[in-house]
C-alpha cells in the first residue's frame, strides 16, 4: 500500500498551484516519474456552509509513495484559460481529479486547461489545528466510520477525508469514551479534555452530545 505523506506546514502561505508544485520540487517529490493531480473535499463549517479543501498530490510511477501538499480552504479558484489573459472564477470542486503539468498548467476532468490558478482563501470561523485533525481522525476510527468519511475521488487515488459526510455521525458515542480512546491511541500526548474534543469536532460539523450528569439518589425523609 502506498505511503502517504501529508505536508501541512506553510499551507496558509501558499496561494497557487505553482506554489504547491514548488513545494513538491523542494521535497524531491516531483520529477518525470510522478503524476500530479488535484484532490478536493468538503469541510462543513458550523454555519453549515461548505468550503473546499485542496490538496496537490504527487504519486510516483511505482505507486510506492504519495506526497500531498495542501492549500488553504477555499470556495473558488481564480485562473486563466489557456490562450486568454482574462482571469475567471471557478468552483473549487471543479478541480477534483484535475492533472497538473510541470509548468503548473491544470487540466480539468472536462478537458479545460487553465494557468495561473490561485485559491481565494475562505474566511473560516475557526482555525483548524493539528490537534483538531488528530481528534477528528481518531474519533472516526473509534466509531468505525472510516467507510463513511473517507473516499477516493478516482479508483487510483488514495482515500481522503470527506468532511461533508461528518454530520451523519451524531450521537454515536459520548465524549468520555472518545477521550479514553484518544488517550490509548496517543499516549505521548496529554489527553485532551472533553471540552477540547467537543470544540474540535464541532469545527468539522460533528455534533457529539455532552455527557449527561448522573442523577443523584432520591432524598430520604
Amino acid at each position: 500500500m502506498p505511503h502517504l505523506e501529508l505536508r501541512p506546514d506553510g499551507r496558509e502561505k501558499r496561494r497557487s498551484i505553482v506554489d504547491a508544485m514548488d513545494a513538491l520540487r523542494q521535497r524531491a517529490a516531483f520529477d518525470g516519474e510522478h503524476t500530479v493531480k488535484i484532490r478536493t473535499g468538503g469541510l462543513r463549517l458550523p454555519s453549515q456552509d461548505i468550503v473546499g479543501l485542496v490538496v496537490v498530490v504527487a504519486e510516483n510511477a511505482a505507486g510506492e509513495t504519495i506526497d500531498m501538499i495542501p492549500l488553504p480552504a477555499c470556495e473558488i479558484i481564480r485562473a486563466k484559460r489557456q490562450g486568454s489573459d482574462k482571469c475567471e472564477e471557478f468552483s473549487v470542486f471543479r478541480f477534483d481529479g484535475a492533472t497538473v503539468d510541470g509548468c503548473g498548467v491544470v487540466e480539468l476532468t472536462d478537458g479545460t486547461r487553465l494557468r495561473a490558478a490561485e485559491v481565494e482563501p475562505a474566511l473560516l470561523f475557526h482555525k483548524v489545528t493539528d490537534l483538531d485533525w488528530r481528534i477528528v481522525h481518531t474519533t472516526i476510527a473509534f466509531i468505525h466510520a472510516g467507510h463513511e468519511c473517507y473516499r477516493s475521488p478516482t479508483p487510483e487515488s488514495p482515500p481522503l477525508l470527506d468532511c461533508s459526510r461528518l454530520p451523519s455521525l451524531d450521537s454515536r458515542c459520548g465524549l468520555k469514551q472518545i477521550q479514553g480512546y484518544i488517550a490509548d491511541q496517543m499516549p505521548a500526548l496529554a489527553p485532551p479534555s472533553q471540552q477540547q474534543i467537543a470544540n474540535s469536532l464541532r469545527k468539522f460539523g460533528m455534533r457529539i452530545p455532552l455527557e449527561r450528569p448522573r442523577r443523584g439518589g432520591a432524598a430520604t425523609s
